[in-house]
């Protein structure tokens, strides 16, 4: 398995770059789908306490976050099923950009565009090939973790 890694991608430390800057991404642009979701709701529904601001904002963040964190460690940890709820998070904040755009109407467009290009770059990233190789690096570790560590140190010492 350790071989077929290296016949299909390229070890380099940019595909742990890609591999990073996704979560992060991810991360960041949840971060501000709460805040403006719970905007969105104080909107519709009317002015909320600010205690009442805090809680949802705590605790959609601490849903969010957990829906993040905890796929991507079944990732590095060789998982990469675990992608599909990334996938489905991304489509979750551009949906939830979309609630926010509608509810706004033309008020934040530009400060909307700024945000909505981290999840629709997070997914593109997941895309490239060094995303992959990221994958499958870590997908070859967990299957054979002594084989790959020796091959690849037999890789760097050639």
């Amino acid at each position: 398995m350790s071989d077929n890694f290296f016949e299909k991608h390229d070890l380099s430390i940019g595909m742990f770059v890609v591999g990073i800057a996704v979560i992060m991404l991810i991360l960041i642009s949840a971060g501000i789908v709460c805040f403006l979701m719970i905007l969105t709701l104080q909107t519709l529904l009317g002015k909320f306490t600010s205690e009442v601001f805090g809680i949802l904002l705590v605790s959609s963040e601490l849903i969010m976050t957990l829906s993040i964190v905890i796929p991507n460690i079944l990732i590095i940890r060789g998982r990469p099923k675990a992608v599909k709820v990334n996938k489905i998070n991304i489509y979750f904040q551009l949906i939830c950009y979309l609630l926010f755009l509608l509810t706004f109407q033309n008020k934040n467009d530009l400060f909307l565009l700024i945000f909505v290009i981290l999840p629709l770059f997070a997914n593109w990233l997941m895309l490239s090939t060094k995303y992959q190789a990221f994958l499958a690096y870590h997908e070859a570790l967990r299957k054979d973790p002594i084989g790959f560590r020796q091959s690849i140190a037999k890789r760097m010492f050639e």
